[in-house]
């Protein structure tokens, strides 16, 4: 619901603030009041041309803000236009949306949702039965996405090959390469190994001489034992010691056996050295093409199998889509065909209802057409585009209804499609719905107009008191020294503004009829 409307510095508002309330919501005012700028006003949050002339005299910028279920929607006019959702910066286009999702603006100049075809189509939908349009709908998303897959691959076919001469490329020179988890860890280690056995050697000897030799580590450590061993005759406490230096002699004989082994063991094998350094060298290109270790080169072997096996059956995903796709497009247009049927007898009853509406509206000759044009091919919404003409006199044929209608005609159609489709518009606004109507079609648009905000909230700007007097909320425009505001009415103050709108002044006859207006 629209909540408030503040305008700040627009034509000749310098400063107003309109809370509005559920239900009906009447601007009146005399004549050059400025009560259509508040229309405007919306019309901007729609996205409506900003006009620089718009912005009051001498102020450097325009500001116009609305407060729909609780956030705010605003834009600045001046050397730049500055549309602002919760007050951050968005585009108009997105401005546009937000609020065109929530308020419905009719009016001469503003932005006429009726026209476009979107709405039209939508006003008829609202009588379908059932879920005819979301099955529709659902099939003709498996149908679009059936068939934008298909295309993909056909279209991908000679990309498609050569894909799977790169993915079998690699596969081959990534297998051929009988790579193994941890396998360039134990090449690093051998080849320091193999490059440094002249080291190895000398140290090694070395190690063996300390503890075999004229140092004769394990001689001493023999002794050391043996001398323990000889006082723990005298003292039991020592047993153990000695034993553990009996191990450590037999161990250190074992390390020198050990190292003797591997003394021998370390002879120079150009070769192997030769193979070690070539298969460095494989693994850094493959690293170098295929992931930064060999785990990750082995990870995109696998990635490169599975897409291999998907691109290798896409003939197969080919012959099977072509049938689902067949499949599909039967059932797209079995189900279009029972929505365009319901939409040709919604039509029929959306012509009618609309007749009568606009007859009871002052206009008996008024004819609403509902046109259903056939697509080349299915579309989102059905197999037929939706088109209004209208005639606003018998000895006219129906135009398109952008056309063919006048401000006014449009805020009444619209009225009548409303109470005739039953599709709910969280806010509606009309402007010069009343125009050229008086007499017993006012008493009718006023009460149409109070049956509508029953279920929606409405805004209307309005001359006729029929229609003031409905209202839940009345506001009058006022104009003074070049300056208009808005300002809420109730008790005698809406009595006088009612009277005035019957018969220009306060006379005691007017504001008694004013009265009985408002008693109903």
């Amino acid at each position: 619901m629209l909540e408030a409307l503040e305008v700040r510095n627009l034509a000749v508002i310098e400063s107003t603030e309109v809370e509005f309330a559920p239900g009906l919501n009447v601007l009146s005012g005399e004549t050059g009041a400025g009560k259509s700028l508040l229309v405007d006003a919306l019309a901007l949050l729609l996205g409506a041309k900003a006009d620089p002339g718009l912005v009051r005299p001498g102020a450097e910028a325009a500001l116009v803000t609305a407060w729909i279920d609780g956030e705010s929607f605003s834009r600045r006019i001046g050397a730049r236009s500055t549309p602002r959702i919760g007050g951050e910066v968005v585009t108009l286009d997105e401005l546009a949306r937000a609020v065109g999702a929530r308020v419905a603006l009719f009016a001469q100049h503003a932005a006429q949702t009726l026209t476009r075809r979107e709405a039209q189509r939508r006003m008829l939908d609202a009588l379908l039965p059932g879920d005819l349009l979301r099955a529709y709908r659902t099939a003709y998303e498996r149908y679009r996405r059936l068939v934008a897959e298909h295309l993909e691959l056909k279209q991908r076919a000679r990309e498609r090959l050569e894909r799977i001469d790169l993915l079998r490329f690699q596969i081959q020179e990534i297998a051929g390469a009988e790579l193994e988890p941890g396998e360039e860890e134990a090449l690093l280690e051998e080849r320091e190994r193999l490059k440094h056995l002249d080291l190895l050697r000398e140290r090694i000897a070395e190690a063996i001489e300390l503890l075999t030799g004229e140092a004769d580590a394990v001689g001493l450590v023999g002794r050391a034992a043996a001398a323990v061993e000889a006082a723990a005759r005298h003292d039991a406490a020592l047993a153990p010691l000695a034993s553990e230096l009996e191990g450590a002699e037999d161990a250190l004989q074992a390390l020198a056996r050990e190292l003797e082994n591997r003394m021998l063991a370390l002879e120079a094998d150009p070769e192997r050295l030769a193979e070690v350094e070539e298969r460095l060298a494989r693994i850094q290109r493959l690293k170098q093409k295929y992931g930064d270790t060999v785990e990750a080169v082995l990870a995109h072997l696998e990635r490169a199998q599975e897409e291999l096996d998907a691109l290798e059956n896409a003939e197969d995903r080919i012959a099977a889509l072509e049938a689902e796709r067949a499949e599909a497009e039967a059932e797209l247009k079995a189900r279009g065909q029972a929505l365009s049927r319901a939409r040709e007898e919604a039509a029929r009853r959306l012509e009618a209802g609309v007749k009568e509406e606009l007859a009871a509206l002052g206009m008996p000759g008024a004819v609403l057409k509902v046109e259903l044009e056939p697509l080349p091919e299915p579309g989102p919404f059905g197999l037929e585009a939706v088109r209004f003409s209208f005639s606003a006199n018998p000895g006219l044929p129906p135009a398109p209804l952008e056309k063919a209608a006048s401000g006014g005609e449009l805020s009444r159609t619209l009225l009548a499609l409303l109470l005739t489709s039953g599709l709910k518009a969280e806010t509606v606004v009309l402007d010069e719905v009343d125009a050229g109507v008086g007499g017993e079609a006012a008493r009718a648009l006023a009460e149409r107009l109070a049956r509508l905000a029953e279920k929606s909230q409405v805004i209307v700007v309005t001359h006729l008191p029929q229609i003031a007097a409905r209202a839940h909320r009345h506001f009058r425009v006022r104009k003074e020294s070049g300056r208009a505001w808005a300002e809420a009415l109730s008790g005698e103050a809406r009595v006088r503004e009612i009277a005035r709108m019957l018969s220009g002044g306060y006379e005691p006859e007017a504001l008694e009829h004013a009265r009985a207006l408002l008693l109903g």
